[in-house]
């Protein structure tokens, strides 16, 4: 008897030292898989500031676009003298809001006369800005600084002169502010002297940058901002136009996505946390029995986990924060311009995020609908990229409709389309829904990205499993130089 004991009290340590070691190691590997997930989620909110950050930037450059596109146009004007049409350009756009004066300067043997000038207030003319000689260094803007406020001279040479423009900082700062660009970033704008010409801030105008400027260009900087006093990621931007030796510096607010990340993190915790649990009873219960329970038991886990894998890709498609930010970011940019457009939009959007949210266990809907949910697609697109997408061509006849595809096939692949392809308005992309010999074909012409892109083709696989699930022949991939060609058979589902 006590032989059996101690080889029980034996088998009893061994079994329990088993199991310590075995709960060191699976914590061991879950802080390292946790650290690795914090880390990736750390660069995943990095990588959406940077999104945000590259928004603003194109978004303030359009703006700056829009006032060299004014400008060239009275440049043009001034070479014909046509000074009424220069006017009238000035009161049509919003240049109106902060144009305070110009000076068309035109070349006689070597110096430069001046033949047209216009005040906005010519019975209270600022002095400093009055000028009676062109300035020698034409290639940026010029700093003005009176008693009665401060200006800039920007310079745009025609073919037959020069027109030197005077803006009005403050009135400036108020048209950008009076602008939306979001709550979570602001921007700066510095000359190549340094001296803000653009600020929240209207005391900081003016003045000149403390930082040195050899740190610069600003790549991935986090900092506190001074002037919202937390913390932001900077980058730097290089403007264009006559603004080119300016510098634009995006500011972008942390915490924006911070709360967002921290929330997958502390859940990926607890999920962690019930993992090892569960792992530890299941360890426990695989020990007390026999080969055969295990062997049942290790089936079960196999199939709990390709079930967890199935679902855990299905809601990452129905909550894709690819998608949304981006939705949301046209919709940031159409509520100031079109208010119309932007209430459409948001009707799109949200039919199509109820279609994603939607369960359906067969895996199959009607073209009708798979057509619906692609033109509502499509149209968030088209205002995202505009002219670089051609209309979406649909030619299918009224019987067809009534047939089944995949479900969300034609949405993945127009996102592929959109996805895999340089979009410029040289050559718009062009997609294609046409019906031929009993099946859809979907075609969009080629224009390859960088091969660093990802392409997966996870979103093809399981339209391809969906075909193999319903024992239906003729899916096909297809592509050429020219094109990329997609067949999707019709699936009828009476006969299954």
């Amino acid at each position: 008897m006590n032989k059996y004991i101690v080889a029980s009290i034996s088998f009893t340590r061994n079994r329990i030292r088993i199991l310590g070691l075995a709960l060191v190691f699976v914590v061991s590997i879950y802080i390292i898989m946790f650290r690795v997930i914090d880390q990736r989620l750390e660069r995943l909110n990095k990588r959406i500031l940077k999104e945000v950050s590259l928004e603003k930037s194109e978004l303030v450059q359009k703006e700056f676009d829009d006032f060299d596109r004014i400008f060239h146009l009275m440049g043009l004007a001034a070479d014909e003298g046509q000074q009424e049409f220069m006017n009238k350009l000035i009161e049509q756009d919003s240049v109106k809001q902060f144009l305070v004066a110009y000076t068309y300067w035109k070349p006689e043997s070597g110096n430069y006369s001046k033949r047209l000038t216009w005040y906005v207030d010519s019975l209270n003319i600022d002095s400093a800005i009055i000028s009676n000689e062109l300035s020698v260094d034409r290639s940026s803007t010029r700093f003005i600084k009176s008693n009665k406020g401060m200006y800039i001279h920007a310079y745009v040479t025609t073919s037959a002169g020069i027109l030197q423009l005077t803006l009005d900082l403050h009135k400036l700062n108020a048209y950008f502010w009076g602008r939306n660009f979001g709550r979570h970033a602001y921007f700066e704008v510095y000359d190549a002297d340094g001296i803000c010409l653009i600020y929240p801030d209207v005391k900081r105008i003016g003045q000149k940058r403390v930082t040195t400027w050899k740190r610069y260009p600003l790549k991935d900087s986090t900092m506190v901002s001074d002037y919202i006093h937390m913390e932001v990621l900077m980058e730097e931007f290089k403007l264009q136009g006559i603004w080119s030796n300016s510098k634009l510096f995006v500011n972008v607010l942390l915490i924006m996505t911070e709360e967002e990340v921290r929330d997958i993190g502390n859940t990926t915790f607890l999920l962690g946390a019930i993992g090892i649990a569960t792992m530890l009873v299941f360890m426990f219960l695989i020990d007390l029995q026999n080969r055969k329970a295990k062997q049942l038991m290790l089936r079960n886990l196999e199939y709990q986990k390709e079930d967890a894998l199935l679902r855990f890709e299905n809601l990452k498609r129905k909550v894709d924060p690819h998608f949304l930010f981006n939705a949301l970011g046209s919709l940031q940019q159409l509520i100031g311009k079109d208010p119309i457009q932007a209430k459409a939009f948001v009707g799109k959007m949200a039919k199509v995020y109820r279609k994603f949210l939607s369960r359906d266990e067969t895996g199959l809907t009607t073209i009708k609908e798979e057509i619906v949910l692609a033109e509502e697609y499509f149209f968030l697109q088209k205002i995202r990229f505009a002219d670089t997408l051609n209309p979406l061509e649909i030619n299918i006849s009224t019987e067809s409709m009534a047939l089944y595809i995949p479900r969300f096939s034609l949405q993945i692949l127009i996102e592929n389309a959109i996805k895999h392809n340089e979009l410029n308005k040289e050559k718009p992309l062009s997609i294609s829904i046409i019906e031929t010999h009993g099946q859809l074909v979907v075609r969009n012409t080629v224009l390859l990205k960088n091969p660093d892109v990802d392409s997966s083709g996870y979103g093809t696989q399981m339209i391809a499993h969906v075909y193999d699930f319903y024992h239906v022949q003729g899916f096909e991939i297809q592509y050429t130089e020219a094109y990329f060609i997609v067949y999707l058979p019709f699936i009828h589902i009476d006969s299954q």
